[in-house]
Formats: structure tokens, C-alpha cells, sequence
């Protein structure tokens, strides 16, 4: 098999079985400590097998059974940047912190590989139609309190 680069779903995995092997008493503290330290900084998956390769069967990692981490939820993103572009008309009505938070929330379920895309501006146009939504709720209050009659 080729030796192939690891994500955080493969060093949790095998972190579960040391974890296990310490509960067991097959690793002492420090040799629990030593083997964390070397999976944390681990790169491909010949390290992690390092790690676990001298514990009994049951405790082994198997990369190909591996998880691969799950794809961000491209929708979301364009659900958030929708939702950020109505809210911000909709802030000037004191309702567009209901699409903005909306929005915000969608955001952190679409993020993309580079971080920068629909649900980054989705999040930003959220932030700013709440913050707008609260500025005319603050300059309606203060129009109502200040009296203008002679």
C-alpha cells in the first residue's frame, strides 16, 4: 500500500487507541505522552502506524477502514450568501437580523477548502445586517425619544 499523507480523522482514530491501550495498563504514561506527541505531528500514514504497530490486534489501525473526513455542504454556503444579500435591504426594516443570523449560522456549515467563497460573504453580509438592524432599532428609539413640538 502507499504510504499516503493523514488528516485529523486518521490521528483521532488512532489517539482512541492508544487512549484505550493506556486504560488497559499496555502503556504506561509517558510512552502514552511520547506516542500523542508523535501522532500530533504525524504526516502520512506509515507514522501512525508506528505508534500502534507493537499493541495487540485489537488495538491496531487499519488505514484503508479509515473515515475520510466528511466534504463541507456546498449549498450552505450559496443558502448563506443568499440569505446575506436579503438581509440587508431587510435591515433597514428591523428585520434583517432574522436572515442575518440565519446566514451566519448556514456560514459555518458551508465553509470551503480555502475558507474564502459563498459562505464567507454569506457570513460577513449576515454580520452587517445584524449590526444594521441594530443601528435602526437604536436610531428609531431615538427619533421616538427626542420630541420635536413646540
Amino acid at each position: 500500500m502507499k504510504d499516503e499523507r493523514i488528516g485529523t480523522v486518521h490521528r483521532t482514530q488512532v489517539l482512541d487507541q492508544l487512549s484505550r491501550a493506556l486504560d488497559e495498563g499496555l502503556l504506561t504514561t509517558p510512552q502514552y505522552d511520547a506516542r500523542v506527541v508523535a501522532v500530533s505531528t504525524a504526516t502520512y500514514a506509515s507514522d501512525l502506524l508506528g505508534q500502534v504497530q507493537d499493541l495487540p490486534p485489537r488495538l491496531q489501525w487499519d488505514p484503508r477502514n479509515a473515515a475520510p473526513p466528511t466534504p463541507p455542504n456546498r449549498n450552505a454556503g450559496r443558502i448563506s450568501l443568499i440569505l446575506g444579500v436579503i438581509s440587508i435591504p431587510m435591515a433597514f426594516c428591523l428585520l434583517g437580523w432574522i436572515p442575518g443570523i440565519a446566514a451566519i449560522v448556514m456560514s459555518t456549515r458551508g465553509r470551503g477548502a480555502h475558507g474564502v467563497g459563498p459562505a464567507l460573504f454569506g457570513r460577513v453580509l449576515g454580520i452587517i445586517s445584524v449590526v444594521l438592524s441594530i443601528g435602526a432599532l437604536l436610531a428609531l428609539l431615538f427619533v421616538r425619544s427626542s420630541s420635536t413640538s413646540p
